[in-house]
């Protein structure tokens, strides 16, 4: 197992010096750097377990120092040291989430004492941790993903409710089985509720039930879930009804891993969405009191285009997934990391794919990519109109659920007339009194 990774920053050298030598002969891997923009640039390319930066430094001091990397990596823990410290300054520190604060001259022993708590806050994330098998499905290089998937983990020994943000294409369902493999409920059951593609009714039947021998609230999906964990996509298309009978589901799988709910499965619901619900909650389309219940605990996936130094490790992970013996020329892969991506980390397997079935050379070309990459956006612009379409059906459907079937009051929300409105209705073929 790697030693844990330490990042020291000071403009002093013989400082540096001094805490580097204390910490790599207690058996810490360090990382140094004399100014708080060098630390920046470290801290990208490989993200320590824990950072030791002096307070008063020329250019960026320790403070401005510590909310640049807190922004990147709320989890990583920072230990400042100062010969000018006071109690209001350590306060202040603490406040703002600075996981220590020592003054110099400080003591060896409790520098080392700081540092080892730091780490254990702070585990690797590396799949080739003791643990790490559970995120092997996630490949990562970016301080980005290491951030998050820190925060996965510690969501793992939780039970709540967990809401999962992000893209579509962007890996939520995959994050979520992970954190499935790494909690208390390993073993057990996880069962995916693919709520953008069943039919309403058919999903809150699957959901809740309905039938003599099933406990009240339980349906098949709730009842293959027990005693693991329930994964609902796209939770934001739930219609109203779905949505009321939810929440009480929602507040249960809240209480103790393994408690008696009155005859509910045991059940942790981990929820996605691919917009983020509190626009759709000001919209009226998604309870606000269910939105919190389940955004008690939420994480936010990246999309690709924020991740961009991942795009080699995926690329070589696809292909050792679907390539036998082919590989990408480096200008293949120069045209996939400088290509925006907008269907994210499936989007770009799909093109791997593609250029793999189709290269008649052992060494995938540039130009082969290219084409894929130009046939993809000729696609998603060709797509525009429909999609224009889906998203207007989508919207005047979830009005109507929001209002009942209420045309007036569903016109007004929309700020159209109301024969324009039903206008509307009748190019998307909605009639108002299936949604009374």
């Amino acid at each position: 197992m790697n030693n844990p990774k330490i990042l020291v920053v000071d403009d002093d050298p013989d400082l540096l010096h001094l805490i580097g030598v204390r910490l790599s002969v207690a058996g810490y891997d360090v990382a140094q750097a004399a100014s708080g923009e060098e630390a920046i640039e470290r801290f990208r390319s490989g993200r320590p377990q824990a950072v030791i930066t002096d307070l008063r430094m020329s250019g960026m001091d320790g403070h401005a120092l510590f909310q640049r990397l807190h922004e990147e990596a709320p989890t990583v823990p920072v230990i400042i040291l100062t010969a000018h410290g006071t109690i209001p300054d350590a306060v202040a520190a603490t406040q703002r989430g600075v996981f220590s604060f020592l003054t110099k001259p400080f003591d060896g022993r409790e520098l080392l004492d700081r540092v080892a708590a730091a780490v254990a806050l702070s585990p690797p994330m590396t799949a080739a941790a003791e643990d790490g098998h559970w995120r092997s499905a996630i490949v990562s290089v970016s301080v980005v993903m290491d951030e998050l998937l820190r925060q996965a983990r510690r969501a793992a020994e939780d039970n709540r409710p967990l809401l999962i943000i992000g893209p579509t294409g962007a890996g939520k369902a995959t994050l979520a089985k992970a954190i499935h493999d790494v909690s208390l409920r390993a073993g057990k059951a996880f069962v995916v509720a693919p709520s953008a593609t069943m039919p309403g009714p058919e999903l809150e039947a699957q959901l809740f039930g309905g039938g003599d021998r099933q406990p009240a609230g339980a349906g098949p999906l709730m009842l293959a879930a027990k005693d693991g964990t329930l994964f609902i996509d796209e939770v934001g298309a739930l219609s109203p009804v779905a949505q009321a009978r939810l929440l009480p589901l929602v507040h249960s799988s809240a209480e103790l891993f393994g408690r008696s709910r009155s005859g509910l499965p045991d059940v942790r619901i981990i929820a996605a969405s691919a917009m983020p619900l509190d626009r759709t909650v000001r919209d009226g389309g998604f309870r606000a009191d269910l939105y919190y219940a389940l955004g008690a605990s939420n994480l936010r996936v990246p999309a690709l285009s924020e991740r961009q130094e991942d795009i080699p490790a995926l690329v070589a992970s696809f292909v050792a997934r679907h390539g036998g013996d082919r590989r990408f020329s480096p200008e293949a892969l120069a045209l996939m990391q400088e290509a925006p991506w907008p269907g994210n980390v499936k989007q770009l397997e799909n093109v791997v794919e593609q250029a793999l079935r189709l290269s008649v050379t052992p060494l995938v070309p540039a130009t082969l990519v290219r084409r894929l990459l130009r046939e993809e956006h000729e696609r998603n612009m060709a797509g525009f109109d429909e999609a224009r379409r889906a998203f207007e059906r989508d919207y005047l459907a979830q009005l109507l659920q929001t209002t009942a079937g209420n045309v007036a009051r569903a016109a007004r929300l929309a700020q159209r007339n109301r024969t324009e409105f039903y206008k509307l209705l009748a190019r998307h073929g909605l009639d108002p009194a299936a949604f009374k």
